[in-house]
């Protein structure tokens, strides 16, 4: 790159909440604009550095800051319960207390950007930041600096679409869009936010009495189309296509170029397996042991019948809480305690605390994920083309299952309704399928698409750099405005009724009623007149 044209710029990058499968997507494209050479540096909360200094493959990152104290175990415990017996059909009211305390910590964030921006030294060029973070909005309007938020899926709240009902990641199950929904579907998607109006108002006022608490009085930063970058880590195939303003682009899946390996105990179990079901529920589920047995029962037909002969659950020590250990299967022809499995004393069944998803996700042997339809989770299904069964448990989680089947490449469960038949039953319908099947073919339909978007890191390193140097030059050394943001269309800078042509709609329909009025006028005139006209005539003629 010429540095005289495109010089290198210091980047923070943003991370707070949300764990670390919100920190890989961002770091992405920080690496991405680390191979430019820009300065990359990192901003989180106490604890969360070690996801740069334990990955290792995040060399590129210079200096990690940290922006205060970040959640309790009991909080995020709190907050996955809360999520996993959530019943979105039900309203918006019982995942409102999640949000009041991962909002809780804007304030300690808003204050370690401030104190960044102010100090020569540690101001960035510009922000990168998980769609969690909402200070960096805020940092945006009183700086100038130009910002890019990122989003596992297209935001809720803004860009509106309106064949797309309701507002994604709260969408009841089985939501696409209008061309598929019934009418009755259609209206209750959209009476769950106004459903939860009330809660809504409600955390509106005290959102408003914090940042005021804080020295904020300017409102929360929404704009319809924003004038900063959304990049979005997901792509059209699994993403409903949509109209797009410049400022937003889908540029996943972003994933690390390289995985963590096979080791050589994972080799040898996947060469010595043919057909492997791959479970992981997510670092933060908490099973239940009621659906434990539901999933271990269904599994255990699956190998009965010989549809699997292997099997990796990757479930992590939280997430065995509520499992009753002394619980007996019958794996095969013999009984087993779930103690003894989770020990992997059954040469056939694994259950790792963490696996290498990836890794195991590309063998060959892998026949079937069943997954929780996280955006990560997702991603690497497609990148690695493997049919999934998916069963969301909150939020982005939901509307993934549904597109996952939407594509051809999943069958779905429902977290509160579902049974072992329906497991084995639908699994058994994947595996079956012929290599030139229904699912096989949207597999590979799939993963081809996946590896094509995934080279958008690229493009989204290019927005991210042409938004930068834009606004360098577009701003007087004042901080003054000298010309539109150049991704930003007009109508953002425009009253509604200009922008939407309500004025010419209004001037036309005057004149069209001046026209229809003036005709009707000299209409009556005439037939008014027409008996002097009638006797003038007659004078003349006769």
């Amino acid at each position: 790159m010429d540095q005289s044209i495109h010089p290198p710029r210091k980047i923070l990058l943003v991370v707070t909440t949300g764990g670390f499968t919100h920190a890989a997507p961002v770091l992405e494209i920080g690496r991405a604009l680390a191979s430019r050479g820009h300065t990359i540096e990192f901003a989180t909360l106490e604890g969360q550095e070690d996801w740069i200094r334990d990955k290792g493959k995040y060399d590129f990152v210079t200096k990690v800051y940290l922006l205060g104290p970040g959640p309790t175990d009991e909080q995020l415990e709190a907050h996955y319960r809360r999520s996993q017996a959530w019943d979105i059909s039900k309203g918006l009211g019982a995942s409102m207390e999640s949000k009041y305390m991962f909002d809780s910590f804007w304030p300690q964030t808003y204050h370690g950007l401030k104190r960044m921006m102010n100090n020569p030294m540690t101001r960035p060029s510009m922000m990168i930041a998980d769609f969690f973070v909402d200070a960096v909005k805020d940092i945006h309007v009183e700086y100038r600096l130009p910002i890019a938020v990122v989003w596992p899926n297209m935001p809720f709240l803004m860009l509106p679409c309106p064949y797309i009902l309701g507002q994604p990641g709260f969408q009841l199950e089985g939501t696409l869009t209008s061309e598929t929904a019934s009418m009755w579907l259609r209206i209750k998607n959209e009476l769950v936010v106004v459903t939860g109006l009330g809660a809504i108002m409600k955390w509106m006022n005290w959102t408003k009495r914090m940042r005021r608490a804080n020295g904020v009085y300017s409102p929360p930063h929404r704009l319809e189309k924003p004038d900063y970058l959304v990049l979005v880590n997901s792509f059209f195939g699994i993403e409903i296509p949509r109209d797009l303003p410049p400022t937003c682009a889908p540029v996943g899946p972003l994933l690390s170029p390289t995985f963590t390996p096979l080791n050589e105990s994972y080799q040898a179990y996947l060469d010595t397996h043919q057909s492997v079901l791959y479970i992981s529920l997510g670092t933060h589920v908490i099973v239940s042991h009621q659906d434990a047995v539901k999933i271990m029962n269904g599994v255990a037909r699956l190998m009965q019948e010989q549809l699997i002969d292997g099997v990796i659950w990757a479930i992590g020590k939280n997430s065995r809480q509520d499992l009753d250990v002394n619980h007996t299967f019958q794996i095969k022809d013999s009984n087993i305690q779930l103690s003894e499995l989770m020990n992997n004393k059954h040469p056939d069944w694994l259950f790792p605390f963490f696996a290498p998803q990836r890794a195991i996700l590309d063998h060959d042997s892998t026949k079937l994920y069943f997954t929780h339809g996280g955006s990560s989770s997702a991603n690497e299904a497609l990148y690695h083309g493997k049919p999934c069964i998916s069963m969301g448990f909150f939020f982005d989680q939901i509307a993934n299952t549904t597109r996952l089947v939407a594509a051809g490449v999943a069958e779905s469960l429902n977290k509160f309704r579902f049974t072992s038949d329906e497991l084995y039953t639908k699994a058994k319908q994947i595996l079956q399928s012929d290599g030139d099947g229904h699912y096989q073919r949207n597999v590979l339909r799939m993963k081809r698409i996946a590896r094509v978007a995934a080279k958008r890191r690229n493009y989204a390193a290019d927005l991210i750099e042409e938004l930068m140097y834009d606004n360098e030059l577009r701003l007087d050394d004042d901080g003054k405005e000298l010309r539109p943001m150049h991704l930003q269309t007009a109508d953002m800078r425009m009253p509604a009724y200009k922008a939407k042509n309500w004025d010419l709609y209004a001037v036309s329909a005057l004149g069209g009623l001046a026209f229809v009025g003036s005709m009707w006028f000299a209409g009556r005139l005439a037939w008014m007149s027409r008996a002097s006209v009638l006797e003038g005539l007659k004078s003349v003629f006769m």
